[in-house]
């Protein structure tokens, strides 16, 4: 994705009302089970990485986007030896 498309998609977001933040992980990082308190959009901008909900994974490749629900049990690996790049995006706190 280019910057002018990761602009747009953060402002959409924003838009919609969430928090953004965009973290980079090393490749073969691997997330263990765990949960959050609030819904998190995931956006890749660079890499792939895999996100198991349910032991069904769904792999995201850069600009697709996948929305983890609030209290739902996942993992999370970044697919390959490259890094990934990604958008979560969530909901105000408070």
């Amino acid at each position: 994705m280019d910057s002018e498309q990761i602009n747009a998609l953060k402002q959409g977001l924003r838009d919609e009302g969430f928090n953004i933040y965009v973290y980079s992980y090393p490749g073969g990082m691997c997330f263990p089970p765990h949960m959050h308190d609030h819904e998190t959009i995931h956006v890749v901008l660079n890499g792939s990485m895999k996100i198991t909900i349910d032991e069904v994974d769904h792999i995201l490749l850069p600009g697709e986007r996948f929305m983890v629900p609030s209290h739902k049990l996942h993992t999370a690996e970044v697919l390959g030896e490259s890094p990934v790049v990604i958008l979560d995006a969530t909901p105000p706190r408070g």
